[in-house]
């Protein structure tokens, strides 16, 4: 019961834990325990095969009677390699049984006991102590290195032999391999220095992963609370806008299209606040998107309309020469917006007044396969791409910055005039990627830049 308490003192968790750290340290430590008990098993065969082929038969050519393995030091070894691999072997079918798994802790104890004890067993039953000072200095390094976590568990089971051999040693028994004390203390010394380089490695990888997911717990509740804190206003603004599109007599009047447009962008807010919300609810990494069909002219126009009044104000002259007759594609209208509107903001962000703004698209053939295809049916095919590009007559981007402009956290040209993070081209990256097509850019200093991005055209054959 003492031992019981001792344990579950040195495993309890702190007060401030989180319960996903709990959770994911219980399956870690579970599945760790597995692998080092197939490596334990796997170094001990290697071991032996080595001593019985290599170390054993050199000791013996040396012709000293201290070195040789005699009839009753070879008897001596084979006994505790057969009792270490059955042990060993017990260890592991333990650590893959269902009750291993359900309590990685008490598995973990066993194993060490498997593993350290026998050999101290059967020396106390011969009337004499062993310092396994090799099978301790694998074992806590694989240990360590295999499952860091739980350091104070690791801790005790590298007490437990110490104190035994200590206790032993000085109860008389001696190792008959070692006759100085100098031999006992400097494996003594050699042990705790690794135990405490092991232990502290452990306690430093847990301490890391535990501050890592304490940091996303709180990201995600940040944008949770943010993503709501935008959602409320923005719905009461739709809702208010279209409370115009019917005036009545005290009320001012409105141009429809001017009222058309503001709905129109406050709806596009709102879901581009859901489809984050949606991103962090599912637990899953990149972009999701929704495909539609979409004719890309008359997405590009209705874009260009949002930003009339900064053109206006940026003196910039925007050509919008994608063709009419263009093939309709799949994709996510909201998403595609995002991809647009990042590269037009920029180009007017980081460029001179008076600027010129060309849109174009065409399709080509390829044989490159797209990195995830948007149709889910079996006979889909792709028989075409459609390249989309955005050019600008600007003052460029030096090549060495292009190769990494699309990096998290990479800004733009002149950073000091920055306040963003760095996202915008990070995110049209992973939308493009997640539409299956690729995006980059074409510039160099005082000659402008073409950002380009590509798109499958996907057709189903009934």
């Amino acid at each position: 019961m003492r031992l019981s308490r001792i344990v579950k003192r040195l495993v309890s968790p702190e007060n401030n834990t989180s319960s996903e750290f709990l959770a994911w340290r219980k399956q870690f430590f579970a599945e760790r325990i597995q692998l080092i008990a197939w490596t334990i098993w796997a170094v001990l065969i290697l071991v032996t095969i080595l001593n019985f082929t290599v170390v054993i038969p050199s000791l013996d050519a040396t012709g000293d009677p201290k070195l040789m393995f005699n009839a009753a030091r070879s008897q001596s070894y084979l006994e505790s390699v057969v009792i270490q691999l059955i042990c060993f072997s017990l260890g592991l079918v333990i650590c893959r049984s269902r009750w291993g798994y359900q309590n990685p802790v008490r598995c973990f104890l066993i194993l060490n006991a498997l593993v350290i004890l026998p050999t101290q067993i059967n020396s106390l039953w011969q009337g004499k102590i062993s310092l396994d000072s090799s099978l301790w200095l694998i074992y806590y390094s694989l240990q360590a290195f295999i499952v860091p976590v739980h350091w104070r568990l690791h801790l005790l089971c590298q007490i437990t032999p110490l104190v035994y051999v200590l206790i032993a040693f000085l109860c008389g028994l001696r190792d008959p391999n070692f006759d100085l004390l100098a031999n006992y203390l400097m494996t003594g010394v050699y042990t705790i220095v690794l135990c405490a380089i092991a232990d502290s490695g452990a306690f430093l990888f847990e301490r890391s992963r535990k501050r890592e997911m304490e940091l996303r717990q709180q990201l995600r509740a940040f944008i949770h609370a943010v993503s709501h804190d935008l959602r409320n206003p923005v719905l009461g603004a739709v809702m208010t806008l279209k409370s115009f599109l019917k005036p009545s007599e005290s009320m001012a009047t409105i141009p429809q299209e001017l009222l058309e447009q503001m709905i129109a962008s406050g709806e596009r807010q709102v879901a581009l606040i859901n489809t984050l919300l949606e991103t962090h609810a599912t637990e899953l990494q990149g972009i999701i998107i929704h495909p539609q069909p979409i004719v890309l002219h008359e997405l590009v126009e209705d874009i260009l309309k949002d930003f009339q009044p900064f053109f206006q104000q940026e003196r910039t002259i925007v050509k919008n020469i994608i063709p009419h007759d263009l093939p309709i594609i799949h994709i996510d209208p909201l998403q595609f917006r995002r991809v647009y509107e990042n590269l037009i903001s920029n180009a007017l962000k980081y460029n001179r007044t008076g600027l010129q703004i060309t849109l174009a698209a065409e399709t080509f053939e390829s044989k490159r396969q797209p990195k995830k295809l948007l149709s889910k049916s079996k006979n889909s095919e792709i028989i075409t791409w459609m390249r989309c590009t955005v050019s600008d007559n600007g003052i460029g981007i030096p090549h060495a910055q292009c190769d990494c402009l699309f990096d998290l956290y990479s800004r733009g040209r002149d950073q000091r005039r920055s306040l963003s993070l760095g996202l915008g081209l990070y995110m049209c990256r992973q939308i493009i990627s997640a539409h299956g097509g690729e995006i980059g850019v074409i510039s160099s200093p005082e000659k402008g830049s073409t950002f380009w991005f590509t798109v499958p055209i996907v057709k189903n054959h009934k």
